[in-house]
């Protein structure tokens, strides 16, 4: 190896593993972290905890950048996401830096692990078309329903993260101004407009939803509970079961991505993009231009009006370019 570092574990404190993962857990709590971010450590955390035991590892001064290695390679056996993986990767250096800080362990084991790289992919939207049989398929007769059409409408309408819907209360939706302040990640709150179309959707539900005392949460449970993050993705599949849609992953992130893709193509622009889906940085935003200018390609070549003139007046021959 050219670089001469070595991992050695001090003398320090024996902290569990599950010790230290309840310290970390405490500070992201103190941070005023949100509850899906939260969640998102714990889980990961669990999991990562899990792959320690059956290693032998109990304490956390013995994590070693090669046990750290062989977990990268084993979510990449088991075909996770590079979005994952790097996501994983960014959370687990987080938290070592946490309990190298507190002294709980010598150093952190992730300064010689290099950051994995992710993939870059287009993402596949649903056309318009897609949309529109997608919106058609659910059941609006029933209160879950008339719920997941709603929710449909809305990040359609906004781009929304499904966190952000499901965390949506009724103090935050303006139906006068016609905006939504919506907590994003890392608690930023931003303002989100949407259309009469989505304002007419929401309304319809919330009259529909009723008064629940206690609970301000705009989306619930038929029961008035808040619903769980996993909810919209098994209804859409549910409905999809029944339409077929083919060529797509449907998914409450889809929806997201189609809002994204057709803003650009109907002509916005994207910084107002940016500001919109909130993200923090453009490079996102970035990959819905390229999307969108790849559709606008399509569509060009099946409206082009010197495609569909057919004999093109004193075009004698034609020349074929390679």
């Amino acid at each position: 190896m050219g670089n001469s570092l070595a991992y050695a574990p001090h003398s320090v404190n024996k902290v569990p593993i599950g010790n230290a993962s309840e310290a970390f857990m405490l500070r992201c709590q103190a941070q005023n972290l949100t509850d899906g971010t939260l969640t998102w450590y714990k889980d990961l955390l669990r999991v990562w905890n899990r792959f320690l035991e059956a290693k032998g590892v109990t304490l956390a001064k013995e994590v070693t950048p090669e046990l750290i290695r062989l977990y990268l390679e084993d979510m990449r056996k088991r075909k996770m996401a590079s979005g994952y993986v790097a996501r994983t990767y960014g959370a687990l250096r987080c938290f070592f830096g946490f309990l190298a800080q507190e002294r709980m362990i010598p150093q952190n084991p992730f300064a010689l692990i290099a950051k994995p790289r992710m993939e870059t992919k287009l993402i596949k939207p649903l056309s318009m078309e897609q949309a529109r049989l997608l919106l058609a398929g659910i059941n609006k007769r029933t209160f879950q329903g008339q719920r997941l059409w709603t929710m449909t409408v809305l990040i359609l309408d906004t781009g929304l993260r499904v966190s952000e819907v499901l965390g949506l209360r009724l103090d935050q939706v303006d139906f006068q101004a016609g905006t939504l302040r919506v907590m994003g990640k890392g608690a930023k709150e931003r303002q989100v407009p949407f259309s009469s179309v989505a304002k007419q959707a929401l309304w319809n539900y919330i009259v529909r939803r009723g008064e629940n005392p206690g609970q301000d949460l705009v989306f619930v449970s038929q029961f008035g509970q808040r619903l769980e993050r996993c909810w919209m993705q098994k209804a859409l599949r549910r409905v999809n079961k029944k339409i077929g849609l083919q060529g797509v992953r449907l998914s409450p992130h889809t929806l997201r991505h189609t809002f994204a893709t057709q803003y650009i193509i109907n002509g916005g622009d994207a910084f107002s993009l940016q500001d919109i889906l909130g993200h923090s940085t453009i490079n996102m935003v970035r990959l819905y231009v390229a999307l969108a200018n790849r559709d606008l390609a399509m569509l060009h070549r099946r409206f082009s009006p010197m495609e569909r003139m057919g004999v093109v007046p004193g075009n004698r021959r034609r020349i074929m370019i390679r």
